[in-house]
């Protein structure tokens, strides 16, 4: 099922950050969500993540409780005392693989290095590549990407978006960034906030 924004609107404090958006989200693919910083792209997401309520209008097709929504945020809201292995194995359900995806995950990412340290030891670039695994690997028919890539050098990025491609086919992805060589890099439609 397609995810549909109908006239859905939210202000705060009186001020208007998202008026009547209207969108269509086709199942199974990536959509790049671009806009100038305030447009509101980080509000449409929590939005239809259901940690926030629109003022006005609706939102159709969000997955049940058993399909799921995965999020990475702009901040990466990791369990600080976790090691990154330890916040993966989180999401992963029980499965004989379950390991070896984990450790094919910290490699794809640069990761396996340290990988007994927890996370708060990580730089900020590294905790940003083990929220953005922990997202792609929790198995949800959704997923809500807010600048997954930001913060990382070219070598780094060009991995996390090697690695990200197999993991969003077939998925509807939500993906807000500021730059525009991610559509390309992902396949992605566009969707222009706030234009």
């Amino acid at each position: 099922m397609n995810l549909e924004l109908k006239d859905v609107s939210k202000a705060y404090a009186g001020k208007t950050v998202l008026d009547r958006v209207s969108h269509i989200f086709p199942e199974g693919r990536a959509t790049c969500v671009l806009g100038r910083s305030g447009a509101g792209k980080t509000t449409l997401l929590r939005l239809i993540a259901g940690l926030e309520t629109p003022d006005s209008g609706e939102i159709l097709g969000r997955p049940g409780p058993r399909q799921g929504i995965a999020m990475a945020f702009q901040e990466d809201r990791l369990p600080p005392q976790l090691t990154a292995a330890a916040c993966l194995r989180s999401v992963l359900p029980k499965a004989a693989d379950r390991d070896a995806r984990i450790d094919s995950a910290l490699r794809a990412l640069g990761l396996f290095d340290g990988p007994d340290k927890p996370v708060r030891e990580y730089s900020g670039g590294m905790r940003r590549r083990v929220a953005l695994a922990r997202a792609l690997l929790y198995p949800s028919a959704l997923i809500l990407l807010d600048e997954p890539f930001n913060g990382l050098d070219a070598d780094t990025k060009a991995a996390a978006l090697a690695f990200a491609r197999p993991l969003l086919a077939g998925r509807t992805a939500l993906v807000v960034t500021h730059d525009p060589s991610d559509i390309d890099a992902l396949g992605a439609e566009i969707f222009r906030l706030g234009e």
